[in-house]
């Protein structure tokens, strides 16, 4: 694996009880890697189910918009559907997000299609009674068909899992840690520390 992170800092804790990069987390960055094989990124077409399925509950697949400010998923888990209360397909993921955040949140997944590379991050949500959740995002990129990459594959990991219940969700805030992962083709200026998003 050529990330930036590796289980070496797992151990770190940082605000909201999650401690840096999990097992998981490098689990699906590790089933993404063999999706690409010999390439510098996988197809849609090429993740492999079997490998995949672990993390289905809580996995999505995004197409930024490039003429527009937008991130749409395409394909969202169950653990969505059940966290928000309705189907994610075709909603704008920046509706969730910080209105403060939100062209920063687009620039950061534009470079990692871009680069290519991916994103690791640390991001509280405010649920509607009151409460605070922290979760990890680990964000790849692949493409629709084969070229170039267009979209970003997620998976979130909550700090509870299972959630004993679904909260509704409020709003995501600004993520508290984050870190580019290098795939091969290096990352854009940052490192580890407070993300727009």
């Amino acid at each position: 694996m050529t990330d930036m992170l590796s289980s070496d800092t797992i151990s770190s804790p940082v605000p909201g009880g999650i401690a840096l990069r999990s097992p998981e987390s490098i689990a699906f960055e590790e089933a993404w890697e063999a999706a690409r094989g010999a390439n510098l990124i996988p197809a849609r077409a090429e993740l492999d189910l079997r490998r995949i399925a672990p993390f289905a509950r809580w996995f999505a697949i995004i197409e930024p918009d490039p003429h527009a400010v937008a991130l749409p998923f395409r394909l969202t888990g169950s653990g969505f559907r059940e966290f928000f209360g309705h189907d994610l397909t075709g909603v704008d993921y920046l509706t969730l997000a910080d209105p403060a955040i939100r062209t920063h949140a687009y620039d950061c997944v534009m470079e990692c299609l871009k680069a290519p590379c991916g994103l690791w991050q640390m991001t509280p949500a405010s649920t509607e009674d009151g409460r605070r959740i922290a979760y990890e995002y680990t964000i790849l990129p692949i493409s629709k068909a084969g070229g170039a990459p267009d979209h970003i594959v997620i998976f979130v990991n909550f700090e509870a899992k299972p959630l004993d219940e679904l909260p509704g969700l409020r709003r995501i805030e600004h993520s508290t840690v984050w870190h580019w992962l290098d795939i091969g083709r290096g990352v854009p200026p940052g490192s580890i520390g407070t993300a727009p998003f």
